[in-house]
């Protein structure tokens, strides 16, 4: 067995739990933190399923229109392909048959050809090239269809002539020693693609648009049983533990619904257990308590028999049992507010009426209660009873721990009315201005300080009853301000 050293706390001692990032490492001891989601895992779920759908519909618009783009251009492509050298065999054939009779019309036979419209054939029959338009000569053919006539080839080529797409197809005909070429415009055939093309891009985003609209919709439609889940989360937090959910027809949903209405019921069964437990230690601790601030008076009553060692150790006796007292009543207090069993009597009332009266009444002497012109008819829906405990509560905290109360200044807008009480403290660091208002809770530099901690967490309870909330922020001297603000009442 390991001794302990006088003053050695084991919790303070005590391995300090490590950090893990990575989910799937579960180490004993371990405090898992959720690593921060970078990017795409900012988005939401909505956005996210919505940016899913879109890019799914948009890969699959993408593949779909270049497979059909790719498919319908190739038959497009092979199909003017076959045409023009179909046309421009059976011309040659006609050319053919013409120049091997005796002295052949050249000029006639070109322009009595059959021809595609645009199209145009050129001849070249021994060392002479042969034409039916002006300015279409061989000059215009490109270089491998005049190598390919050259050598007595047949032969097809695409070319730009003047910008536009065409394509030479030449025919071979080594028996009447020529050639016959005939140049075909491909003008039809691109822009049937180019609409083709514009149609399917169009397409794609509509379907990337209808697909993002599909996935907002049905994340929309499915997210909605999450959205009721988070819901009634946030009122099970705000303290309505009586929050539960409606059962769902579907399975998957109703098992999420199951869960969170047996978690609600758990915490809410914990809760009240607890708050009863509380509030039956503090009215069994009255009856002892009781009798125990009896005996002191009676003792105290009698503190001239007593020796010296013997009043100083009754008074603390009687400070220490006016300390138990007071807290054993604002558990009991506290313990009222979470069973849903406190008095609340709201009626309307002149804040800045109340206000100076309350300070008069509590406060130190001297303190006044100073407003600004707006805030002097403000009305509010004051229970006045907890209004007195929550001013004189912070009057108190001011006196412990700030210095005293040192101002108490009313504000008002067309919403709320603020009150703010002043002390001469120090002020309250940063971190520890939402830590002070719960239970138990004592500021870093009022550890010796006598106090139960409870004060500014009845402070809370109280003006949460009335609709209000408190907080803690520096003054404008410098010590610690605290706010209290509360609806205004608008008048009908």
């Amino acid at each position: 067995m390991t001794a302990l050293s006088p003053g050695h706390n084991p919790a303070t001692h005590a391995p300090r739990p490590r950090l893990v990032t990575d989910p799937s490492v579960r180490q004993p001891g371990a405090m898992h933190v959720a690593r921060r989601p970078r990017g795409y895992g900012r988005l939401g779920l909505r956005a996210r399923a919505t940016v899913a759908a879109a890019i799914g519909a948009l890969a699959a618009t993408t593949v779909l229109s270049l497979l059909t783009y790719g498919l319908v251009r190739s038959y497009l492509v092979n199909q003017r392909d076959q045409f023009t050298t179909r046309q421009a065999f059976t011309n040659a054939r006609v050319v053919r048959d013409v120049l091997r009779t005796p002295n052949p019309p050249l000029g006639e036979l070109l322009s009595t050809l059959r021809s595609d419209a645009g199209s145009f054939p050129l001849l070249r029959y021994g060392d002479r090239w042969y034409g039916t338009s002006v300015g279409k000569s061989e000059d215009v053919l490109p270089e491998p269809i005049l190598q390919a006539v050259e050598q007595g080839r047949s032969a097809r080529q695409r070319f730009k002539l003047n910008g536009s797409p065409h394509q030479a197809v030449a025919v071979a005909m080594p028996a009447a020693l020529a050639a016959y070429v005939e140049v075909f415009p491909m003008d039809n055939l691109v822009r049937t693609l180019t609409v083709l093309r514009n149609s399917l891009l169009v397409g794609t985003l509509v379907a990337t648009a209808g697909g993002a609209g599909l996935g907002y919709w049905s994340s929309r439609r499915v997210l909605r049983p999450v959205s009721r889940v988070a819901d009634a989360a946030a009122a099970l937090a705000e303290g309505g533990l009586d929050t539960r959910m409606n059962a769902e027809q579907d399975p998957d949903l109703h098992r999420l619904v199951q869960s969170f209405n047996e978690m609600a019921d758990a915490i809410q069964t914990r809760i009240e257990r607890e708050a009863r437990f509380a509030s039956d230690v503090s009215h069994e601790l009255r009856t002892p308590l009781t009798a125990l601030t009896a005996a002191a008076e009676v003792l105290d009553r009698r503190r001239d028999d007593l020796a010296d060692r013997s009043r100083q150790a009754l008074d603390i006796l009687i400070s220490q049992l006016r300390r138990f007292n007071g807290l054993v009543l604002d558990l009991l207090e506290m313990s009222r507010m979470e069973a849903g069993v406190a008095d609340l009597n709201l009626e309307p009332v002149r804040v800045v009426d109340l206000v100076g009266k309350v300070t008069s009444a509590s406060g130190p002497d001297g303190l006044t209660a100073e407003w600004k012109p707006e805030a002097d008819e403000a009305m509010a829906m004051i229970d006045k009873r907890r209004f007195e405990r929550l001013l004189s509560n912070l009057f108190d905290n001011a006196t412990q721990y700030g210095g005293g109360p040192v101002g108490v200044e009313i504000e008002a807008d067309d919403s709320i009315v603020q009150v703010h009480v002043d002390d001469a403290g120090p002020g309250i660091p940063l971190s520890e201005r939402q830590r002070i208002f719960e239970r138990f809770a004592r500021g870093s530099n009022s550890q010796y300080i006598p106090g139960t901690g409870l004060g500014l967490a009845l402070v809370t309870e109280h003006a949460r009853l009335m609709g209000g909330t408190v907080s803690a922020d520096r003054s404008p001297e410098g010590g610690a301000r605290f706010t209290l603000a509360l609806p205004r009442l608008v008048a009908a």
